[in-house]
């Protein structure tokens, strides 16, 4: 349980750092990862403190002791495609509850508490957890249920950890770096609607999709799988013609 929580909190610290005072304090670097298109006005972003550390890194704690008592532990072995079948449909069933959550918290009834998630149309990486205790109680028992479903391996959860992470501050960063494409959640948060899910897979299928404006990218697995479906046929065309 220790391991899960610190792997968690030191790769979110960690990859928003990278981001945040490495990759955006380096002018070429910035220029050339930016996904944005529409210009937005510069806001200030909130500070970190010692008593907002340390009110997140309890509630991420709990949180994985929510997980490593009451989700079922299940041993895959070493079976690589057996491995990586699982952790792909847990990347799926993960994009659909965070799709559902994620949607309900833009309907009517439950827009309020989405609201200070959105306080922020300019985006920093660690816009990614400013959000409300009720939002972050929602989006924790969405991201929960899939862990629940399939069962966990601690090895798979700690690889879900970072790589969540990753999603996470990245799609809340503006830049296209390690898996999404383009402005896809920078996009959600310029036009406050669409793009609900993790990855896009979701979107597409309830044509919520808010199509990027910038270049591919490679938003795991989905944007990859269809780019080198796109370029495929392309050139089959090509060389028919």
């Amino acid at each position: 349980m220790l391991l899960y929580w610190l792997v968690g909190s030191i790769s979110f610290y960690s990859i928003g750092i990278l981001i945040e005072k490495g990759i955006k304090s380096n002018d070429i670097l910035r220029d050339k990862l930016t996904a944005r298109i529409k210009k937005i006005k510069n806001q200030p972003f909130p500070s970190f403190s010692l008593k907002g550390i340390i009110i997140g890194e309890i509630k991420a704690f709990l949180l994985a002791l929510i997980i490593l008592y009451l989700a079922p532990e299940v041993h895959r072995g070493n079976n690589l495609l057996l491995n990586l079948g699982w952790f792909l449909m847990r990347i799926v069933a993960a994009d659909f509850c965070f799709y559902v959550a994620h949607r309900l918290l833009h309907t009517r009834f439950l827009q309020k508490i989405h609201l200070k998630h959105h306080e922020f149309r300019d985006s920093s990486s660690f816009v990614a957890g400013h959000k409300s205790l009720l939002e972050y109680i929602i989006v924790a028992i969405a991201d929960v249920l899939p862990i629940f479903i399939f069962g966990y391996d601690i090895t798979q959860l700690l690889a879900w950890s970072v790589i969540g992470n990753a999603y996470n501050l990245e799609g809340h960063s503006s830049l296209s770096i390690f898996f999404i494409p383009s402005d896809f959640h920078d996009l959600h948060h310029t036009c406050f609607n669409g793009n609900y899910g993790i990855q896009g897979l979701w979107d597409r299928v309830f044509n919520t999709l808010n199509p990027v404006t910038k270049k591919q990218g490679i938003m795991f697995p989905v944007s990859f799988i269809e780019h080198v479906t796109i370029n495929s046929s392309i050139n089959n065309d090509t060389e028919k013609m």
